[in-house]
Parts: structure tokens; sequence; C-alpha cells
């Protein structure tokens, strides 16, 4: 289930950014953060779970490409909410 939600959340922040996950290289001002995304969607895919948090923590980084406070803020929270639930303290209070 939490796999689930975690690719959908990934999805939803791609899209709001305004890409896709095609395989090419972005462009853009985001290009960047959209790019960390894709990985971390393709790192969860792939169950590779250090590759994982670790493009998560890259986009958290990449995110001043979002003028809008607000935007950047909501977009901020749902990085840390994907990174929470991937940390291991997390999955053994789930468990």
């Amino acid at each position: 289930m939490q796999y689930d939600q975690s690719l959908m959340r990934l999805d939803k922040l791609v899209a709001d950014i305004g890409g896709a996950d095609s395989g090419i290289r972005s462009e853009g001002r985001c290009g960047l953060l959209l790019e960390h995304l894709q990985a971390a969607r393709r790192d969860l895919l792939g169950s590779m779970p250090g590759e994982y948090g670790l493009s998560l923590q890259q986009a958290e980084e990449s995110l001043s490409c979002i003028s809008d406070k607000n935007d950047r803020n909501e977009i901020k929270k749902a990085l840390r909410t994907l990174i929470d639930l991937k940390s291991p303290n997390h999955r053994r209070s789930v468990a």
C-alpha cells in the first residue's frame, strides 16, 4: 500500500512541475528538480531504496527553482512526507 501511495505522489509531483517520465533530459527552469523526481520514481520502481532516498533529498535541494513560495512549500512538504515514509523507523512503526 505504501509503495502505491508513494508512486502516486511522485507521479503527481512530476505532473505538477510539468513533466512526464519520458527518459529524456529535462529542460527549463526546474529541469534539475524534475530529473531528480523522475530518478526517484525509477529508483522506487526498481526497488533501490538507497538511491530512492538520495533522489528525494536531491529533489528537495533543487526546490529553489520554484519562485512561488506557497508552491515551493507544498512541494517541500510532499517530498518530506515521501522521505519520512521511506525511513526505517516509519516502516517498523507501521508493521
